[in-house]
């Protein structure tokens, strides 16, 4: 069922208070999903996803705005999601690549600022090399990053956060994978299954 975008203004705030409007799950429940308006891509979700839709303009692509499309869910202090859109043009492909990607890091550093209003937000992004996703268009751009950032907590205090993304495309679409959730514990293995097996249940299925 679809939900209207929530409107607060700049892109790099809406999806996080969207997002974090999504409701909770206690465990990880892992079922397939084929996400409207992207019939060739089967992905898995840890639970039942929603949908919201928006046309808007990523500072970073010139031309019209997209028509972008966010589906997502909330396991306790984890959210897991999925953007794409339409890039319109093959020519488009690697500026909407590089633009999806500079969108994320400048959401993290808003959601940073939230978190630490009297100090300059400072996030770390790590190349994590290349997005392996079954089926999709090979291309330079298509990367798996880790982002460190913080967002807040509360009372005016901040915590770390971590985000994995991965940004990939399937001839004109282009898509955006990503985990935000507290930063695990060190050799946390149990951490690092739930991001394997996310990212392995995306597949393009011709």
């Amino acid at each position: 069922m679809k939900q209207s975008w929530c409107d607060k203004g700049a892109w790099a705030l809406s999806v996080v208070v969207c997002l974090a409007m999504v409701a909770c799950s206690p465990v990880l429940d892992w079922r397939t999903v084929r996400p409207e308006h992207a019939p060739a891509l089967q992905a898995v979700f840890p639970c039942k996803p929603n949908q919201v839709d928006r046309s808007l303009t990523l500072p970073a692509l010139p031309g019209p705005p997209v028509a972008m499309h966010l589906v997502s869910c909330k396991v306790g202090e984890s959210i897991w999601a999925l953007s794409y859109f339409d890039a319109q043009d093959i020519t488009r492909v690697p500026l909407a690549l590089a633009a999806d990607s500079r969108a994320l890091r400048d959401n993290l550093e808003a959601v940073s600022r939230l978190g630490t209003p009297s100090a300059v937000a400072t996030v770390s992004a790590v190349d994590l090399g290349p997005a392996q996703v079954i089926g999709m268009t090979p291309h330079p751009l298509s990367r798996h990053w880790r982002l460190m950032g913080r967002r807040p907590a509360g009372n005016g205090q901040s915590v770390p956060v971590e985000v994995h993304a991965w940004h990939f495309s399937h001839g004109l679409m282009v898509y955006q994978a990503s985990l935000w959730r507290p930063v695990p514990p060190a050799n946390a293995k149990d951490s690092t299954d739930a991001v394997e097996t996310f990212i392995q249940g995306f597949k393009f299925l011709d």
